[in-house]
């Protein structure tokens, strides 16, 4: 049984197409209540979405690079991407960094490389997570803070029921 996640709706120059196109199946969601209780504490600081491997990843919206490598094993991607305060991305500022994050994805893309929304920035890789299903991890951070990305969608995500 499938149920809806509502999702806080991003102004329309903000919305952003999901990671996996069409395929929106959280397995295990953001965990913002235990996040926000202790910072350093256990949580969940992003989304799982049902994958397979080989699943083509993309880049919700534009950004540029930041890293492309392995960290404990696993194959991951950083985006930056421009936030609303309108600078790089980069925090050139010192404020308004964004960035996004993607594992386990192999990619043959270089740091410092510009990526537009929807555009192929990897593939899903054999790493098996949660239960025995293999997921892509989507997180988001603003400014040190972690955040839902799902909330950028601006649309209902389907949720599988776990029990």
């Amino acid at each position: 049984m499938l149920s809806l996640l509502p999702t806080f709706s991003a102004a329309a120059n903000e919305r952003w197409v999901g990671p996996l196109k069409d395929k929106l199946i959280v397995v295990r969601g953001f965990d913002g209540v235990a996040y926000q209780a202790n910072h350093y504490g256990p949580a969940h600081r992003g989304v799982d979405l049902l994958s397979e491997v080989g699943d083509q990843v993309f880049a919700p919206t534009d950004g540029v690079v930041a890293y492309v490598g392995v960290i404990n094993s696993i194959p991951i991607v950083v985006l930056a991407h421009k936030n609303n305060g309108g600078n790089d991305g980069n925090g050139g500022n010192g404020g308004n960094r964004l960035r996004t994050t993607y594992l386990p994805v192999k990619s043959d893309l270089l740091v410092g490389e510009v990526v537009k929304r929807a555009e192929l920035i990897g593939v899903v890789t054999a790493q098996i997570h949660l239960s025995g299903r293999t997921v892509l991890h989507w997180g988001e951070r603003l400014n040190g803070e972690y955040k839902n990305p799902l909330r950028r969608l601006g649309a209902p995500v389907l949720l599988p029921r776990l029990s």
